[in-house]
């Protein structure tokens, strides 16, 4: 296997130089969705693991949060307590936010938390299964509104639409900032319909490609959107290249990607809320049809790799055979499909997720390079 991760690896540190020339010099970048701690589901991320990686790829500051932690009973106090911990002990690089359980004395634990240093809340609808309009939510959002705190909301893959009720929020607290993890993908047409406009919410970008980015950017102002990872599920260098990649190819000027990259995170901790533009985008996308059929034959290879299957359906070469059409930038963008199907033949199925996480990097960077043609060729050609 030592070849194929050395080609993969030459492949990634490529595009990264890449990622450099579709960025602003000196660019401040800040994080809005970072996990610590373990989860029931084995995902971990220690705090020292978790610094070093915002080191490596020029992150400045990060909200971070627990995971869904064995010992979060009750009211998550000690997975709260240790994230505290953490974070006064990181001279600001973690801006910490209280998890909170609705059945589990939420105000209680959120004024606790405020005490020793939270900078915010966290609520995640899915995992402590409760809806968005769950009336226990009325002084969690009261209490954020009287602090002008951000309240950070799983709004991703496992949850009923949600937009109305989010809508209605924003408008009864306007002094608290929501910030809608994941894009809104649960249900970003209807949320952004209802929210385009509203100062106090945003949406974050750690979602798993450039379609969902190229969506919310033709329906939202980009000053509602921030930066974010999604760690230890998602990856810095992977989530830096997807948003920069969708601004380079939207035209957004300097201004935009610093705002979206690390100024609107500021200005949430200052409780300082953007003045709004008109969004970016458009709502159709014009690219060639291979590009789609390379798109959508690793879309259906992604959930096989996360499963720790092999690429039983062969989708590696169908998409790698799409490249061939003489197109500028599509043979790089083949020339990371072969690169990634090599590495899955020569993974172990049963190989722990850090070894795995190369092909889907490279997946991604295939993908985003297929709908922003534009970008891509800056991040992948010489």
């Amino acid at each position: 296997m030592g070849a194929e991760r050395d080609r993969a690896m030459a492949l990634l540190a490529k595009a990264q130089e890449g990622v450099s020339r579709l960025l602003p010099a000196g660019l401040v970048v800040n994080d809005a969705h970072t996990h610590l701690g373990l989860d029931e589901d084995g995902m971990t991320l220690a705090v020292d693991d978790a610094i070093a990686a915002m080191d490596e790829w020029g992150v400045s500051r990060a909200l971070v949060f627990p995971l869904h932690e064995a010992d979060r009973a009750p009211a998550y106090r000690a997975p709260n307590d240790r994230v505290l911990a953490w974070a006064a002990a990181s001279e600001g690089r973690l801006v910490p936010l209280a998890r909170l359980d609705l059945a589990d004395e939420p105000i209680e634990e959120a004024r606790r938390c405020l005490a020793l240093g939270a900078r915010g809340i966290k609520l995640h609808p899915r995992a402590q299964r409760f809806d968005v309009d769950d009336r226990r939510l009325e002084p969690v959002f009261a209490l954020a509104e009287e602090h002008r705190l951000p309240v950070l909301i799983h709004a991703g893959r496992g949850m009923p639409p949600i937009g109305e009720h989010l809508a209605r929020v924003s408008e009864r607290h306007p002094g608290a900032i929501l910030i809608l993890a994941h894009a809104a993908i649960v249900d970003q047409a209807r949320i952004a319909t209802l929210v385009a406009g509203m100062p106090n919410v945003f949406f974050d970008t750690s979602t798993w490609g450039a379609a969902d980015l190229l969506g919310l950017f033709a329906r939202v102002p980009p000053e509602q959107v921030l930066w974010a990872t999604d760690v230890p599920y998602g990856h810095h260098a992977s989530s830096i290249a997807v948003l920069a990649a969708v601004l380079h190819q939207l035209g957004a000027d300097e201004a935009t990607t610093r705002h979206a990259f690390g100024g609107g995170f500021e200005g949430i901790l200052e409780a300082r809320l953007p003045t709004l533009s008109s969004p970016l985008g458009e709502p159709a996308l014009t690219v060639g049809y291979d590009r789609l059929r390379v798109y959508s034959y690793l879309s259906g290879a992604i959930p096989l790799l996360w499963l720790r299957q092999l690429d039983v359906v062969g989708f590696c070469g169908l998409a790698s055979g799409a490249c061939v059409n003489g197109e500028q930038g599509m043979a790089e963008i083949g020339a990371l499909i072969e690169a990634a199907g090599d590495l899955w033949a020569a993974t172990d199925p049963g190989a722990e997720r850090r070894e795995i996480l190369p092909v889907f990097r490279l997946f991604q960077l295939a993908m985003v390079a297929c709908l922003c043609p534009d970008a891509g060729r800056v991040l992948l050609c010489d």
